[in-house]
């Protein structure tokens, strides 16, 4: 049963992850939930304790420092790893090393290295040697700790370690509570959205040692490959290796069939237990394990960061698997998956002759051109002045992640597939190839190089590419069919019980005459992601075309808009749209003149906006006449539902206004008052049936 510390009345800071716990993600971190989940199956995994995120939460409150009620949490349950593997920490008699982890609830590149074997110091190491008959291995440890922890906790290379275990888990466990508003976690959540309220959790989980002897090592296996999708399994491995080995890239791994010739009935088991892990999560899983002497632990298993093609490609297999609903299916591939899939490849027609510069492991795909820097700082200097960069790394550490989020394309000599800036880059979709080999392309600074984050090749100078927007790849094809069979182009919105049907998006688009997908998201109230299949589904069939920076109506768009514009009249109450219309007529002339007033201040000059009061008094008609209007407005969607947006998008045309955002007054490529009045007219014109002649002739031009 979990063992709770209660550090405030009602609230639970620090926790042990036995398989019990019912505290969610939010809670206790991905991480943590995830291991507590493992615990609950039953599979091998190290015993392990979490500071909620609550926790971190109280550390920052009380100034990003950590009282002494809150270390005694962590203190106190550190019972249940004593208990659990029979070992002491901070004793030489059978001694316990642990791991320090960060973990939010949603899995974040930038927060702070894990902080492996704390609680060893001289005493110790000789302790372990005892036990072992090895010293070697427990100087090995010793050796990684100090290091580690001078890097990753001091700051300092040439800091002293403390050697007192307690203070080395301290130390630790504040590094990583302060780690949540370190730079580079901050960019992250900048670029990804996320508040900056949530905090993380703190694990602190006994230790496994991959490094103890010839049966020992670390490795890291998904479940499918993640750059292809294609199963059954796909890793790498490092005998006599600890855990950062493989994902930090410093060290070349091999792959997991190196471990079946070694340890085939671990082997197995890692199968079986990723298979297992797989259909329980119902989706790819990044799996780090190791190996201590001939026995399996699993040290966590998360949602796989994978690259759009194997996003696309599992999200089919597992319907085919029985694993996922087509359903869910859909909700796996976003549509910056689709874009990536049908952006453009290299012209390798003009590469005949051509040697690449460079080789290496592709690990996200896409081309990218721009200057190979060396420097993360320098990538986010760079982009921010607006420069295509390529940043260039021996290897990868998080400090680097403000360069991985400003550049184009990601390189390094050193890594595989699983390497940490492998992850990060399919995180971030960002072209990546990696263990190119030893100064290949930080020997390319100052350079302009094309990145094939498909083939793994690094070209120089920039390289000519080509479309291939209609070459759909036949699993977007059946994940179309699953959308337009569960519901045809309907797309919830942000809004409750308004839906985004083919006529609502085909209205916009033709109403605008081209629209950028970003500005008909916010138009429509919908989702981009989901938004975006809906076009990609159109422009399949014909109905809309890529223009420029928008999409446009086709002639078959147009005679299928008429089409559902003239069902919408048939199925509208002509009473109601009656009333509704003579209504808007009411307000027209008078929305007319305050924008012609604004424009031109004696219907011949135009105004320069220099007159304060004069342009205030403009403003003060436009206000009121909204106020006036609203009532209107709340009544469009009992004509018809689509109208609803209406209300919404006037709302916010009226608040950029008083923002002082002027341009939204009659910007024409903005929702602006006039924009509006102007598609508001013309939809109630079409459920009306009126025509723009008609309108002419009663003095009411559009």
């Amino acid at each position: 049963m979990t063992r709770t510390t209660m550090l405030d009345p009602g609230r639970r800071l620090v926790v042990s992850l036995d398989g019990t716990t019912d505290l969610s993600r939010a809670d206790i971190g991905d991480k943590a939930w995830n291991i507590n989940r493992m615990r609950a199956l039953g599979l091998p995994v190290p015993p392990a304790v979490v500071a909620t995120t609550a926790y971190c939460r109280s550390y920052h409150a009380a100034g990003g420092r950590l009282p002494d009620p809150l270390w005694r949490g962590i203190v106190d349950q550190m019972w249940f790893l004593e208990a659990e593997t029979g070992r002491s920490f901070g004793s030489p008699l059978k001694p316990l090393l642990v791991a320090v982890r960060s973990g939010a609830a949603r899995s974040m590149p930038g927060m702070l290295d894990t902080v492996l074997d704390v609680g060893i110091n001289s005493a110790i190491e000789a302790a372990l040697a005892a036990e072992t008959q090895d010293p070697t291995f427990p100087a090995d440890t010793h050796h990684r700790f100090s290091e580690a922890y001078r890097h990753i906790v001091l700051g300092m290379t040439d800091a002293e370690v403390p050697s007192d275990p307690w203070q080395q888990l301290r130390g630790a466990v504040e590094a990583v509570l302060a780690s949540w508003n370190s730079p580079r976690a901050q960019a992250y959540r900048r670029h990804r959205g996320i508040p900056d309220g949530g905090g993380t959790a703190v694990i602190v989980q006994a230790m496994v040692f991959g490094n103890l002897d010839d049966r020992s090592g670390t490795g890291v296996l998904f479940t499918r490959n993640p750059m292809t999708g294609e199963g059954p399994s796909f890793g790498e491995w490092i005998a006599r290796g600890q855990g950062e080995d493989v994902v930090s890239g410093r060290a070349d791994p091999q792959p997991l069939v190196a471990l079946r010739e070694r340890l085939p009935e671990v082997h197995t088991q890692l199968m079986d237990m990723a298979v297992r892990l797989e259909r329980d999560r119902g989706d790819i899983q990044d799996i780090e394990f190791t190996v201590e002497s001939g026995r399996l632990w699993l040290l966590q298993s998360r949602t796989a960061r994978r690259s759009p093609r194997a996003a696309l490609r599992a999200a089919v297999a597992m319907v085919d698997e029985g694993i996922l609903e087509p359903g869910t299916a859909l909700e796996r591939v976003t549509a910056e998956h689709a874009r990536a899939l049908l952006g453009p490849v290299l012209d390798r027609s003009c590469l005949a002759g051509a040697a690449p510069v460079a080789t290496g492991h592709p690990v996200c795909e896409g081309v990218a051109t721009g200057v190979v820097v060396l420097d993360p700082d320098e990538a986010e200097r760079r982009a921010g002045a607006g420069e295509d960069v390529v940043l260039a790394r021996s290897s990868t550490s998080p400090d680097d992640l403000p360069g991985f989020i400003a550049a184009r394309a990601v390189l390094t000599e050193h890594g595989g597939a699983t390497s940490h800036a492998a992850v990060v880059s399919r995180e971030l979709s960002r072209v990546c190839v990696v263990g190119c080999g030893e100064g290949a392309v930080t020997s390319l600074a100052g350079r302009q190089v094309t990145v094939d984050g498909g083939s793994g090749e690094v070209w120089l100078g920039e390289m000519p590419l080509l479309s291939v927007e209609e070459e759909i790849d036949p699993d977007l094809v059946r994940l179309i069919d699953w959308a337009r069979s569960r519901a045809p182009l309907a797309v919830r919105c942000h809004a409750p019980a308004v839906s985004i049907d083919e006529l609502a998006v085909l209205r916009l688009v033709g109403l605008k005459g081209r629209v950028a997908p970003e500005m008909a998201a916010h138009s429509l109230g919908a989702d981009r992601d989901r938004l975006d299949v809906v076009f990609l589904e159109l422009v399949e069939r014909g109905l809309c075309t890529h223009s420029g920076s928008g999409l446009r109506l086709t002639p078959d768009g147009h005679r299928r808009l008429s089409t559902l514009l003239a069902e919408e009249r048939m199925n509208s109450n002509q009473a109601v749209a009656g009333r509704l219309y003579r209504e808007f007529c009411g307000f027209n002339s008078e929305l007319k003149q305050i924008i012609t007033d604004w424009q031109l201040r004696d219907h011949a000059t135009p105004t320069d906006h220099t007159d304060a009061a004069y342009d205030q008094a403009v403003l003060d008609r436009l206000r009121h006449l909204h106020e006036a209007v609203k009532p209107l407005l709340d009544r469009l969607g009992d004509l018809a539902p689509r109208l609803r947006r209406y209300a919404p998008r006037f709302g916010e045309a009226r608040a950029r206004l008083a923002e002082g955002d002027h341009t939204f007054i009659a910007s024409i490529s903005k929702d602006s008052f006039h924009t509006l009045w102007f598609e508001l007219h013309e939809d109630l014109l079409s459920i009306t049936g009126g025509s723009r002649e008609c309108e002419v002739a009663a003095g009411r031009a559009l």
